[in-house]
């Protein structure tokens, strides 16, 4: 058992990072554990990223598609691997050299688990410029010091627990299986290109099966301005979050009825996030709809609550940072 080497696909999704998604793709090649494939996704990119990939020639599998959002992406992606488990990567991020060893090795010590959730170190990607890239990734393998912790989550979703060890894509393993069951996602791209992400990815990996977390920096997460989500404004993230939580929780209930629980707290928490932002979106407004039009006047009296506490509970937030 412990000479067996699953092959491990690594999806890397792209868009418009030409400046970023080298690196990735080095880092992906770089891996310490030798049975890897690399598939690279590019979601109709405007800029060079096209060139940047196809120098790679045959050592990785490139595909390049129209611009359908992060969901579409992934669908790609994983329809074209083959691999046992499957590690996601976003382009602008990197892998430390031992982090699919670490993982294949968590997956051989515990047959039958889904997942393996790990962590990245946040880094301003001026660091990484004025600094040995080698000496950065050298200084976090010495600081992995983590023993990692089995968790079983299934029944807390169920009951509408959202989990506080969840990562993000960059840091997200799974077996084949378990993304069998989740595959193809629903390719709603939204205003961000991010209403199907990692949020509807982890939650329902969580939900459906038992993994291994480790806060073990087995990536490099890069703090830039061109991120779409973690360094906008207020405003605008609030309304891409108010768009992934709406999405998420409307499409876990059409596919995975058993979390129906979940996704009305995931749809009130978005409806007043979308309520408390300047955002528009009319898929958004037609998923909700959708979703009430299909609840109990008691279920849609729990969500408007819910919603209105969201509302003003990031009101008085606001309320607050004027005054």
């Amino acid at each position: 058992m412990q000479s067996y080497q699953p092959l491990v696909s690594i999806l890397i999704n792209n868009y418009n990072y030409a400046r970023y998604v080298g690196d990735a793709i080095d880092s992906a090649l770089g891996q310490t554990y030798p049975n890897i494939e690399v598939i690279v996704v590019d979601d109709g990119s405007t800029d060079q990223s096209r060139e940047v990939i196809e120098g790679y020639g045959d050592r990785i599998i490139p595909i390049f598609k129209p611009n359908g959002g992060q969901a579409s992406a992934m669908n790609a992606g994983f329809a074209a691997s083959h691999g046992d488990i499957i590690c996601l990567l976003d382009a602008d991020d990197l892998f430390l050299p031992n982090k699919v060893d670490i993982v294949v090795k968590l997956f051989r010590s515990h047959p039958g688990i889904d997942w393996v959730f790990t962590e990245s170190a946040p880094i301003q990607p001026s660091d990484l410029v004025h600094t040995d890239l080698q000496a950065v990734v050298e200084h976090l393998l010495a600081e992995n010091q983590d023993t990692p912790q089995k968790v079983d989550f299934k029944a807390n979703i169920r009951n509408a627990e959202l989990p506080n060890f969840t990562p993000s894509t960059s840091n997200l393993c799974f077996s084949r299986a378990l993304l069998d069951k989740l595959f193809p996602l629903p390719e709603v791209k939204g205003s961000s290109g991010l209403a199907i992400c990692d949020t509807y990815i982890n939650l329902l990996a969580v939900g459906l099966g038992t993994g291994y977390v480790t806060k073990q920096n087995l990536g490099i997460f890069r703090k830039h301005l061109e991120n779409r989500y973690t360094m906008q404004e207020t405003s605008k993230k609030r309304g891409i979050s108010a768009e992934i939580l709406i999405a998420t929780g409307y499409w876990m209930s059409v596919r995975f009825p058993e979390f129906r629980k979940l996704s009305r707290k995931l749809l009130s928490k978005g409806r007043g996030r979308y309520l408390a932002s300047n955002y528009s979106n009319a898929d958004c407004e037609k998923m909700a709809s959708d979703y009430l039009s299909n609840t109990s006047l008691l279920e849609t009296l729990e969500i408007r609550l819910a919603t209105l506490y969201c509302f003003l509970k990031l009101r008085s937030m606001d309320w607050l940072k004027k005054a």
